[in-house]
């Protein structure tokens, strides 16, 4: 099979990065391709993984995990993968491993009620509905 593996940053220490690279390197060991597309890689590349650096350039974080996934989705609709995962919440995946809690929950539980006007609120907000609204197909 061939898979496509979409994280916004890859750095050697974060929980969901080895869980990804785990599961990566399990897939390419039972004969796998690999493509992961990231805005950054902060290590060593591994071998048999094709990586692909997206450059994004925005002012905000929030804006460029948007831009992300937009052109994220617009390279892999070029290609002809088997299985698109996430381990960020984004639009188009086919699986999304769930590795951080959920955003609208935490920031209405954490936050004053103000905090929900602001662009970085509505921007992940948004991400996260690509992967959990009803009438996406996507598997968690």
């Amino acid at each position: 099979m061939k898979f496509a593996f979409c994280l916004f940053k890859y750095f050697p220490f974060g929980g969901l990065q080895r869980d990804f690279l785990r599961i990566a390197e399990e897939c390419l060991r039972r004969g796998h391709s690999v493509h992961v597309y990231t805005m950054e890689w902060q290590s060593e590349l591994p071998p048999g993984l094709t990586i692909h650096i997206v450059p994004i350039k925005a002012l905000t974080n929030h804006r460029r995990c948007l831009n992300f996934s937009a052109k994220v989705n617009e390279l892999i609709q070029r290609e002809n993968y088997d299985l698109v995962v996430g381990f960020n919440k984004m639009p188009g995946l086919d699986v999304y491993y769930a590795a951080d809690p959920c955003y609208v929950a935490k920031t209405q539980t954490q936050r004053l009620s103000i905090y929900q006007l602001t662009p970085r609120y509505r921007a992940y907000a948004q991400l996260e509905a690509a992967v959990f609204a009803e009438a996406t197909n996507t598997e968690i």
